[in-house]
């Protein structure tokens, strides 16, 4: 399983670099850093998770926990918890 983390984590990484037009931004991001807070708008937040929904092959809920929506980290969480 950390493997797979470890590559989900590296590929919304890519997904952000790909937004963002370059890695200088995304490389001063930790994976547990509050995206937010690191300065991703609100549209480049529902653009990575509409990116995420390509790349990962699912649809997020409607009523997903806002919390799960805060780092790579969180992010990464989800995608492997709904891949089972």
């Amino acid at each position: 399983m950390p493997d797979q983390a470890l590559e989900v984590r590296r590929r919304i990484r890519a997904l952000l670099v790909e937004l963002y037009g370059g890695d200088e931004f995304v490389s001063t991001v930790s994976d547990s850093a509050s995206l937010r807070q690191s300065g991703v708008s609100s549209n480049a937040l529902v653009s990575l998770l509409v990116s995420m929904e390509d790349a990962f092959g699912f649809e997020w809920d409607d009523d997903v926990e806002p919390e799960a929506l805060r780092s790579i980290e969180s992010l990464a969480d989800h995608v492997l918890s709904i891949r089972g």
